[in-house]
């Protein structure tokens, strides 16, 4: 039965954040600061970089506030991108392969200005991260200052103090990392605060990966031409039909696959990709296919898709801090089992190839195309990994702030930059659905904006939460 999660959130009864007396410092600063230094963001990164993305944990155990600050000025010393602030200056970057020119960039002057840090009483038990959350987080907004002057906080964390358990709450510029990078960090933070190694520095060289990127010379593949659209879709609808489906109002739908229901119905989608010859008989489905299987049953109808992909591992920087976002286009039928097996096997050459990243950055470059996508997946399952989140005891879940979901809505011109471009809905504005995957300690968490007809069909299978932004 649908739900409006929303509703929940933000009742006139709900419980309030109360700060704690005395205050914490509401600025940490790292340890070990290094030299000052500038660190010029990616095109893709300035783009993004005025967007806010906040996530939270969600814990039973009490952690001690002044021992989770103290090590996160330990953990900071090895991220000095978290603890700057955002400014505009004149860089040298390689656009083409030995050309390099001095043009205006959005950098991050690592400064060790701080993050924001804040502890508070929450008058109740801990809201649930399951579904949009609204109101817990001390929003990472402001980081962009007028003129040359510095902005805010680029990076703002709230521990929030609970009857059965604490909620650890981080929102940050989209500028500063995306939910990879984050999760570089907070294990690291995790490793400090347990009395261990945090691990290497993180990498901070955006614009070589970015020159990789752009200025590779790609040995060619025809199987590359699966993953990049260069043409409208032939499936796209009408300018009627597409008005049509402008007009309808979309929804956030949230449910939650057990770990039970997801070992089941990865069993029954690969036995029967197997008995199709579709897999290799020692392969099995993923959890992430599954569940973005279960959401193509959902639309009843052969789609134009694009998934997101992080490409650091790919080039050989696992480590880079920032925000790393590929786009790997497929065309999935209306059988949901069949489409798992697409995503499979098509996404595995964008994964193990970087040349296909630098071929698919020459085709934009030279044959640029309106993106096209009706829907957009993806996954913040190893990300997010509860089991290297763990600050002295297991964390249960992680939730996704309300304001990723307002302005993906919103934004036009972010969901163009995405590859979104098929008429779903969205309240006349033409919004592509979005499928976000999140780790949950009772099975993974699905976020799906979708039609209400698709959610209804959701809703029947799985109890759901359906919020609108």
């Amino acid at each position: 039965m649908m739900e409006d999660a929303c509703a929940k959130e933000n009742g006139k009864d709900a419980a309030r954040p109360v700060p704690i007396q005395p205050p914490l410092p509401s600025l940490v600063c790292a340890t070990c600061a290094g030299q000052k230094m500038l660190v010029p963001l990616s095109m893709s990164e300035q783009s993004d970089s005025d967007a806010t993305l906040d996530i939270a944990f969600s814990w039973e155990h009490t952690v001690d506030a002044e021992a989770l600050m103290n090590s996160l000025a330990k953990a900071l010393s090895h991220f000095p991108c978290c603890t700057g602030r955002f400014v505009r200056r004149q860089v040298f970057v390689e656009p083409a392969a030995g050309v390099k020119v001095k043009q205006p960039r959005l950098c991050i002057l690592c400064n060790n200005a701080g993050v924001s840090f804040s502890h508070s009483r929450y008058d109740g038990k801990r809201p649930s991260v399951l579904g949009p959350i609204t109101g817990l987080f001390d929003r990472a907004v402001g980081t962009l200052a007028k003129a040359d002057a510095k902005g805010g906080p680029l990076l703002r964390v709230k521990l929030l103090e609970c009857e059965d358990g604490q909620i650890l709450a981080l929102s940050f510029s989209q500028g500063l990392a995306d939910v990879e990078g984050i999760g570089f960090f907070l294990q690291a933070w995790c490793h400090t605060f347990r009395g261990e190694e945090p691990g290497p520095s993180s990498l901070d060289a955006r614009v070589v990966l970015e020159g990789a990127v752009n200025n590779g010379f790609p040995k060619l593949d025809s199987s590359f031409t699966y993953l990049h659209r260069r043409e409208l879709a032939t499936r796209a609808a009408t300018a009627k039909a597409a008005a049509a489906a402008a007009a309808e109002r979309l929804g956030v739908t949230t449910f939650l696959l057990d770990w039970d229901e997801l070992r089941m119905l990865a069993d029954d989608f690969s036995q029967k990709l197997r008995g199709r010859r579709l897999i290799y008989d020692s392969e099995t489905l993923s959890h992430a296919e599954v569940a973005f299987a279960l959401v193509v049953e959902s639309l009843g109808k052969a789609v134009s898709a694009s998934v997101w992909l992080d490409y650091r591992v790919t080039f050989g920087f696992d480590r880079l801090f920032g925000h790393v976002r590929g786009i790997a286009d497929v065309d999935l039928p209306a059988d949901h089992v069949q489409a798992a097996a697409v995503i499979r096997k098509k996404l595995q050459i964008a994964k193990d190839s970087p040349d296909f990243w630098c071929w698919k950055a020459q085709q934009c470059k030279t044959c640029p195309v309106e993106p096209s996508a009706e829907i957009i997946f993806s996954s913040w399952l190893e990300a997010a990994d509860l089991r290297k989140v763990n600050f002295g005891g297991l964390t249960t879940g992680s939730g996704l702030g309300s304001g990723f979901w307002q302005w993906w809505t919103s934004n036009p011109e972010a969901r163009r930059r995405a590859g979104g471009g098929g008429a779903v809905g969205g309240n006349g504005k033409g919004c592509p659905s979005l499928v976000v995957l999140l780790p949950h300690a009772d099975g993974v968490q699905v976020q799906a904006l979708l039609s209400q007809a698709a959610a209804s069909k959701l809703c029947a299978k799985h109890n759901c939460l359906v919020y609108y932004p």
